[in-house]
């Protein structure tokens, strides 16, 4: 009892066992060993869950999406591809900035607070 057992944590036992591998091969296996990873710590139910999920909403979402938005485009209002093509990328301006907007509101706080002040912000300018 007065002997404290101290687990080895998961980082540990990958710097003890693995060693990191270097070239092409490591694309494809660093994702999948990280899959196997969250699979034995989280169960692989949940892992393949969030994956179908994320597959169907976004995948399966934005191509019927995309169909419809490009028949649209083409035969309705009778848009070059080239246009069509600009259109496009200037409706995906917001899910670029995402990320650097979420940096921001995390690392710049303004009057103390890291998101209330943004939203502020973004409330009365739209």
């Amino acid at each position: 009892m007065g002997e404290d057992l101290r687990l080895p944590t998961h980082t540990e036992e990958v710097q003890e066992n693995e060693q990191p591998k270097k070239g092409i091969l490591s694309c494809v296996s660093t994702p999948v060993a990280w899959f196997k990873m969250l699979a034995n710590e989280l169960h692989w139910t949940f892992v393949f869950g969030v994956m179908v999920v994320y597959g169907i909403s976004q995948g399966l979402g934005g191509s019927l999406a995309k169909v419809g938005t490009e028949y649209y485009m083409k035969d309705v209002q009778k848009v070059q591809p080239s246009e069509a093509q600009v259109y496009s990328r200037i409706t995906s301006i917001p899910w670029i900035i995402k990320p650097l907007w979420g940096l921001l509101t995390d690392v710049v706080p303004i009057l103390g607070y890291h998101r209330r002040s943004y939203f502020v912000f973004a409330g009365k300018h739209v």
